[in-house]
Parts: C-alpha cells; structure tokens; sequence
C-alpha cells in the first residue's frame, strides 16, 4: 500500500506538469527543439541511474532509496520556477535522478505476478488521466506558480516512502562500489525482454511534449490539451490491470508486439487529422498499445531477473529510458515540420516488432 500511495503521489507531481511545460517553455521564449533538449537531458539521466537504483535496492532494501526519489521528483518542479536553460536542464536531471532512486525500489516490492505489475502500473498510472487537467487549470490560473503546488504531493511523501518494507534479495552486507558494479550487469535475455517497454516509451515525448503544441494548432487552449492526453491516458492506464492479468495466461511476447504496432498507429497517423476528436481516437489507440506492452514486458523481465530482480527492474526503467532518449531525437526537428516528429518518432515500435517477437517465451 505505501508503494502504491508513493508512486501515485510522485507521478501526480510529474504528469501534472507535462502538458504545461512545453508551453511553458515556448512562452518563455525559446524554441520548441528546447523542449527536445529538455526530454533527452531527462532520459538520458535516468537511463544512467536506474540501473544502480536497481542494483543499490537488491543490496540494501527499497527504504534507502525511495525517499531520495521522490526528493528527485518535487525539486525537479520547483526548479521549473527559474527559466533560465541552466535551471530547466537541472529540473530535468533531478527528474531523471528521482526516477532512478524511486521506480526500481518500487517495482521491486510489487513485481511478484503480471497480475501486480499490472495493478501497480494501473494504480500509479491514474495521475496519467486526473493530473494533466489539473496541470492545465493550475497553469490558466495561477500561471508559473502552478508548478510550485505541483511538487507539493512528491515532497509530503517523502516520510512515508521511508516506512517502505525492508525486503532485500540478499540479506549478507553488500559493500558500495560492489553493489555500483553490479548494476552493470545485464544479459542479452534481459535486454530483449525489456524490447516492449523500449519500444512503446520511444513515443512517449512527442505525446508528452508535442501533441499539445499539435492540438494548440487544431484551436485546443491548455485545459482542453490537459483533457485530451486524460482520455488518452485513461486507456493507457486501465487497460493496464487486464493487459497484465492476460500476460499471465497467454504469450507476452505475442501481446507485447501487438501493443507495439497499435502504439505506432496512433502516431503515425496524426499528421493527417483535423479535427480534435479524431485526433483523441487516434490516441486512444495508441494508449490501448502502451497498456499491452508494459505489463508484458514487465512479466518476462520478472521471471528472467530472478533473485536480481531489483537489477531486472533497474535495467527494464533504463532500457526504457533509451526508447525515450531515441523517441526524444525526433524533437530536435520540430522546428522544421512537426509532422516528422510523428512520422519518425511512430516508426520506431514499428521497426521494433520483428526483433521483439525474437524474445524469449
């Protein structure tokens, strides 16, 4: 349960902001390839540090490292106050550090079945669908200050993150830099495994960063580009406490490769629409995508990783962060058409199904 109620607090203080902080950023005055800078700063931290995240939880237990986490999370939101591109870059490696200390020890504790992976990605995934209105209205009323009462559940639930269980994987005292070496470690099973997650996350910044700037195109204000990516979330999120319980019983490759193909579609074609209910249709499809391909490569992850398992975890978030670090590049050309950003940036889960269908059963 404290996971659970850690989680949903820190990604309320995250998907709160992500609607808001483009426009924000443009606002301010620089480019929308300064928004693809920001995203590629933020992945590639967190690439780096789940890992040891990971590795540091088998070691010494989830206590240790969750509340650092969610430290990482609240300040990467006040740090937004101060636009200067030094303190934006800044809030985006804090966010990427956050996430290293805080996911792995997380997942650790749940990952027993696809059926939990599923319900605590549906149960941490809600801010998904509440919290980007809620980013919207804050921004229209109040302005930059929205991002200051946005970090506010990540810093009040730091206490509790330390009263998480102390389970560990190996209860013998692990020194500092052996626990660092272990965290790389990873096998080609393990890699192939967390192809799902790669794949799928590669979309991730041009919904997050450039399907606002897209839908302010079509007439939508912040409010309304808050409500869009709810709905689309709401099926990225639900969908997932089904989609884990079906990993369970039927082959999650199988299920992973055909996340991923629905996640390119709702991509691929949104340079094509013209109207905002078609686009939220659009979404949706993609959303119902990510909902199959998280819990699946989650399960295969789990059972691969074995006694390792908070290493397993670590690495799936990093691997996962390199599809964000890819699906971040597209950006940079959002300043010359942002119809490549969609075309370039939906390809990639495309092109990732045949190796993904390769993955172990």
């Amino acid at each position: 349960m404290i996971a659970h109620v850690v989680g949903v607090a820190c990604a309320v203080s995250l998907t709160s902001v992500l609607p808001i902080l483009p426009l924000y950023v443009v606002d301010s005055g620089y480019p929308g390839s300064f928004v693809g800078v920001m995203n590629l700063v933020h992945n590639v931290t967190q690439l780096l540090a789940r890992p040891v995240g990971g590795s540091l939880t088998d070691a010494y237990g989830p206590r240790r490292l969750a509340p650092i986490g969610a430290l990482g999370y609240a300040l990467s939101d006040l740090l937004i106050l101060l636009p200067h591109p030094g303190t934006l870059l800044v809030s985006r490696i804090s966010l990427g550090l956050g996430m290293g200390a805080l996911w792995p020890p997380l997942l650790y504790i749940v990952a027993d079945s696809g059926r939990s992976l599923g319900i605590f990605n549906t149960v941490t995934q809600l801010p998904m669908i509440l919290a980007p209105p809620l980013g919207g209205y804050l921004y229209r009323s109040v302005g930059p200050l929205a991002f200051a009462i946005l970090a506010l559940p990540a810093l009040f639930v730091v206490p509790m993150a330390v009263r998480l269980p102390d389970v560990q994987a190996f209860r013998e005292k692990v020194p500092l830099t052996e626990a660092l070496k272990g965290s790389l470690e990873v096998d080609r099973e393990l890699f192939r495994a967390s192809l799902p997650a790669f794949a799928t996350a590669a979309v991730q910044p041009t919904i997050e960063s450039f399907v606002p700037l897209f839908l302010k195109k079509l007439g939508a204000d912040p409010a309304q580009i808050g409500l869009v990516l709810a709905v689309r979330n709401a099926v990225a999120v639900i969908m997932q406490t089904p989609c884990g319980w079906l990993a369970d019983r039927y082959n999650p490759v199988v299920l992973a490769a055909s996340g991923c193909v629905l996640a390119a579609t709702g991509v691929l074609a949104l340079p094509t629409v013209k109207s905002v209910p078609v686009a939220v249709a659009l979404l949706c499809v993609g959303g119902l995508g990510y909902s199959l391909a998280q819990p699946s490569s989650l399960k295969l992850v789990a059972v691969i990783s074995g006694e390792r398992r908070g290493l397993g975890m670590g690495w799936w978030g990093s691997i996962m962060s390199l599809g964000r670090i890819i699906g971040s590049l597209p950006g940079l050309m959002a300043d010359v058409s942002l119809d490549y950003v969609f075309y370039v940036s939906g390809t990639i889960p495309l092109a990732s199904v045949p190796l993904i269908l390769r993955s172990p059963k």
